[in-house]
């Protein structure tokens, strides 16, 4: 009896194991991961070797015109070899999916608010806020759209290669993420492609400052709110170089009556925020610049930086081009890249296309609104969030004319609608931008092959070797006036809406112009003489740096442009700095606080890792914007507001000195700019010197690590505490998590020469020796020749992997 109990108790123990080792148990709050079937040594993570990264697939595909070859070199670069375009979006498809699959299906899944179907409730208000925004509901139009559009098809092929590589896999060749979070790959689609289009749209093009500009303006007042947050500096540096003033025979749209602003404070109901130096570098020098006769063009997009990396370095060689850069895996064609002909890139705008709209309820159950003096049905949608190991979360959308209700003020007073551009059904072949590109021989191809593009708008860089240099600010944009779309605005009139689009061809570019050479680092676009208002986040300090650079040097070689691509200096630092020095006097110092300010004095303003001045700096900058924008601190408890921009702080204190605004409402003193300074320095040293004692390295390196984040957060996928030179307002934009993406630089003679890092590795198993190799070549600043290009031989003798494609019959 008592074995047979024994037994039974065992048996129990055993099931009981089971279920819990493959995930069918869970003992904690976040499912965790079903650990039989991830340590299984037949189909578990032992098996997501790197095996399928070097044995020769020879594999039969339908929809394959004629074979396709792709060579693998020792850095994993993947390079195809095909017949004709259709055949060669199926090779991209295919290799990117090898490489970056589970990669693609994250990027998927967070776009489309789906995350806690394989994460669990760690992201569910994640989710929520992604279905709130609508990015389903974006790229589901945008998939309407693009297939009432011709060549559709093409798009359809990359499709088609994702799928033949997802179908050629057995679960123990499963990339190792599948593996750990239980989940199996599933068919790619246009919407999934559009939702990763719609992800990068999020990035760089998703958000406003309706909210924080609506309440500083009730709060301060008209006169304090233009005072504090002017948006034109007196002296700038546009994208557009100005060499003769705007004029165009028509305008397209009207000005918005000042009566569309809503005029009452919204409390604090959510808060989006930019890194700041999330943009991009681009240039490109004239021939008469360079020692070679011929254009350099350069890119560096700054983004978030991740492992894998958030592009794929890819070449595609058919009869008809050879075209070499990176793509943006789940999406054809390259972003960023060059052929025997050309070279371009991009940058990003970041003028705003998404307004708020308070929206007028009809009925206390909020289903039907006001618009133009009628009663409108809101349209449903109801979002389910799946969620592992948990409940499934319903969550009901209602939208309007303007999109959807995103978000409500905290007291329940205000419902906001988002009119964003991203959402709009698309009327053209965007999505082909980036295929066309790839053949384009001249300046006129790549107008004609760009000219469909829409959101997220981009300055478009080209340089070619028949010695053009040109930028296009390049997308879709409203017409408008005044201030129209600076402040939230009443949802109850559609004339508060948008009213015309702004033509292409009066979108600022320009042409070999006469400075010698093209350059923009997401400052605004033109100067103010163009007729239409732009509204935005604009770079003040990188395109500066940039265009003193270029406007003073001569005989350019590529081993310079790598130099300036890596610059760490601060303009910024030097700006604020150059005026510090005159307001700051021995006596308002002790010996120690002068010994510090000498560390400062002697700086040359370059944020290198092994530098302790550029910390000094930073903990000082933060102490002099909280000790002067006291009284914006506290406002900014109860709702979402803007400190007022660096270059402005820098203006008042030069030309102002007095400004109530630096007066500390907490003291009996009346403080001017000078006591502000020489509190915020002290402040800063007491701090410098505190980590000190603590043990910590003052050092940049060490005070503001770099860190590369796996898609996932898992420390032991990513690159952490990575010491590296540069700060957001150096041309060398680094900080915590974000940084130059890609760098390349293309030198466009005869025979076109490249060089290019990035921080990252090719493959996205992190078990792959090519999963971050190239890391500390990019944090030295180590460049790879891309000149063998053109060299099929060349190519041939770095193989490491060889896969055949053949037409199914």
């Amino acid at each position: 009896m008592l074995q047979k109990l024994l037994f039974s108790i065992i048996l129990v123990f055993t099931l009981v194991l089971i279920l819990f080792l493959n995930g069918n148990i869970n003992l904690t709050k976040d499912p965790l991961p079903p650990l039989g079937k991830f340590l299984n040594p037949f189909n578990g993570a032992w098996t997501s070797d790197t095996q399928n990264e070097k044995k020769t697939i020879n594999l039969d595909s339908y929809g394959l015109k004629e074979k396709v070859e792709i060579v693998y070199d020792d850095r994993r670069v993947a390079h195809i070899f095909a017949q004709n375009m259709e055949d060669a979006l199926f090779a991209q498809g295919f290799v990117e999916a090898q490489n970056r699959l589970f990669q693609m299906e994250f990027l998927s899944l967070a776009a489309a608010g789906e995350l806690s179907s394989i994460l669990g409730s760690k992201t569910i208000e994640f989710d929520l806020e992604k279905r709130r925004r609508g990015m389903k509901y974006a790229a589901e139009n945008a998939t309407k759209g693009w297939e009432k559009t011709k060549d559709y098809n093409s798009a359809y092929r990359y499709i088609d290669g994702v799928n033949a590589y997802i179908q050629s896999l057995d679960p123990k060749d499963y990339p190792l993420e599948f593996k750990l979070f239980n989940i199996t790959p599933t068919e790619w689609t246009p919407l999934k492609s559009a939702l990763v289009f719609k992800q990068m749209s999020l990035t760089l093009a998703g958000r406003n400052d309706d909210i924080e500009n609506t309440n500083l303006l009730y709060h301060l007042g008209k006169d304090d709110f233009n005072f504090l947050y002017p948006e034109r500096q007196s002296v700038e540096n546009p994208v557009i170089p100005t060499e003769k003033p705007f004029a165009f025979d028509t305008l397209y749209g009207s000005k918005q009556d000042d009566k569309a602003f809503f005029t009452k404070p919204i409390l604090k109901s959510f808060y989006e925020n930019r890194n700041k130096g999330i943009g991009s570098n681009s240039w490109a020098v004239h021939g008469s610049k360079t020692a070679s006769g011929k254009p350099i063009f350069c890119n560096d997009p700054h983004l978030s930086l991740g492992l894998p990396s958030i592009w794929f370095e890819v070449h595609i060689h058919t009869p008809e081009f050879n075209s070499y850069g990176v793509s943006f895996p789940g999406f054809p064609g390259i972003m960023i890249g060059f052929n025997e002909h050309i070279a371009w890139g991009e940058t990003n705008v970041g003028q705003d296309v998404e307004d708020t709209y308070v929206i007028h309820w009809a009925n206390k159950e909020k289903t039907k609104y006001l618009l133009d003096g009628k009663e409108q049905d809101v349209q449903i949608r109801i979002e389910e969030v799946k969620v592992k190991g948990g409940k499934t979360i319903l969550d009901t959308m209602k939208y309007t004319h303007w999109g959807p209700v995103y978000a409500t003020s905290a007291d329940g007073a205000h419902d906001l609608a988002m009119r964003w551009l991203c959402h709009d059904e698309p009327d053209t072949g965007e999505y082909n931008v980036f295929i066309d590109a790839m053949r384009c021989k001249s300046y006129d191809d790549y107008l004609k092959a760009t000219g469909t593009y829409i959101s997220p708008a981009q300055n478009f860089g080209f340089a070619s070797v028949s010695g053009d240099v040109a930028l296009r600010v390049n997308g879709r944009f409203p017409a408008k006036y005044g201030q129209d779309g600076r402040f939230v605005e009443h949802g109850d009139n559609t004339g508060n809406g948008w009213q015309a689009w702004i033509p292409r061809d009066q979108n600022p570019q320009i042409l070999n112009p006469q400075r010698g050479f093209i350059s923009s680092a997401n400052q605004v676009s033109a100067d103010k003489s163009y007729p239409y208002y732009f509204t935005g986040k604009f770079e003040r300090y990188r395109n500066r740096s940039v265009n003193d650079k270029l406007s003073q040097m001569s005989e350019i070689t590529t081993d310079d442009m790598k130099k300036m691509q890596y610059n760490a200096y601060s303009q910024k630092a030097a700006d604020f700095l150059t005026t510090i020095k005159t307001l700051v006097q021995a006596e308002d110092l002790t010996e120690v606080e002068q010994k510090h300010f000498k560390t400062l004095q002697d700086w040359d303003y370059h944020y290198k890792a092994t530098s302790e001045a550029a910390t000094l700096f930073d903990i000082f900058y933060k102490k002099l914007t909280q000790n002067t924008w006291d009284e914006l601190t506290e406002l900014n408890q109860n709702m979402d507001i803007n400190y007022p921009e660096d270059w402005r702080l820098l203006e008042i204190i030069q030309t102002d000195p007095a400004n109530k605004y630096f007066d500390v409402a907490s003291t009996p003193e009346k403080e001017d700019a000078h006591a502000i300074v020489i509190k915020s320095f002290k402040d800063a040293v007491t701090d410098f010197d505190k980590r000190g004692k603590d043990g910590k390295s003052n050092t940049w390196g060490a005070y503001k690590p770099l860190h590369i984040y796996h898609l996932t957060r898992l420390p032991v996928f990513s690159a952490m505490d990575i010491a590296a030179d540069g700060c957001p307002d150096a041309i060398n934009a680094t900080g915590y998590s974000f940084g130059p993406s890609w760098r390349m630089i293309i030198s466009l003679e005869d025979k076109v020469k490249g060089y290019a890092v990035y921080p990252g590795g090719q493959s996205g198993n992190p078990s792959s020796s090519f999963y971050k190799n190239m890391i500390e070549t990019w944090t030295k600043g180590e460049y790879y020749d891309l000149n063998f290009v053109g060299n099929i031989n060349e190519i041939k003798n770095k193989t490491t992997q060889i896969i055949q494609l053949n037409p199914k019959k």
